[in-house]
């Protein structure tokens, strides 16, 4: 998608627990794919992650995260096919004005309040703590997150409908980095190979 660029000058806050690693509770340290530390400042990195939820009990489980520093993610979205690449980014251009986002968001009182930016989904604007399933994006600086067009969150709805736009090719290539960097057990596994999206 093509986007305005943006320079953040305070637009971020170190890295809430939200977006730590459940396995040590702290920042993630490392890019899941080259191993580069990211924890040092001017080190652009995103992080994402796949949560089970249960609406109306507080509880969730953490499916699937990881951290993936800019330049191993531009490297595995230049493997996904032309194709699905072209149908997704039409895809978020029809169903998302990610620019309007921010300016709504960072207009409101307390503009950089991480649960305003996560309260909905970011394509069908179903409330996230209504959704059985939802994956959150953040895209971080070093040991800070940063405000920019993320953080947002996906539901399983808005994931479905992604999946449906990938090619035979992409899926190939998503679900080689699924059995190269995580190794999940077969229920798991398949309960998330329809889930892994580059956006």
């Amino acid at each position: 998608m093509d986007l305005p660029s943006l320079r953040l000058s305070h637009e971020f806050e170190p890295i809430p627990k939200l977006f730590h690693s459940t396995a040590t509770g702290q920042c993630f340290t490392h890019c899941v794919t080259c191993n580069k530390a990211l924890l040092q400042d001017g080190t652009p990195y995103l992080v994402e992650k796949a949560v089970r939820n249960y609406p109306g009990t507080g509880v969730h489980d953490i499916l699937l995260e990881y951290a993936m520093c800019l330049g191993c993610a531009e490297q595995l979205r230049q493997e996904l096919s032309v194709e699905s690449k072209t149908r997704i980014d039409a895809y978020m251009a029809k169903n998302v004005d990610l620019a309007a986002r921010r300016e709504a968001l960072v207009s409101l009182p307390d503009p950089f309040l991480l649960d305003n930016w996560l309260a909905n989904c970011l394509v069908t604007g179903e409330p996230v703590n209504k959704c059985t399933e939802y994956q959150i994006f953040a895209q971080c600086d070093g040991p800070d997150l940063l405000y920019g067009y993320m953080p947002y969150v996906l539901s399983e709805q808005a994931m479905s409908q992604i999946q449906e736009l990938i090619s035979p090719h992409t899926r190939q290539i998503l679900d080689d980095f699924m059995d190269t960097h995580f190794g999940l057990p077969p229920e798991l596994r398949a309960l998330l190979q329809d889930r892994l999206v580059l956006i």
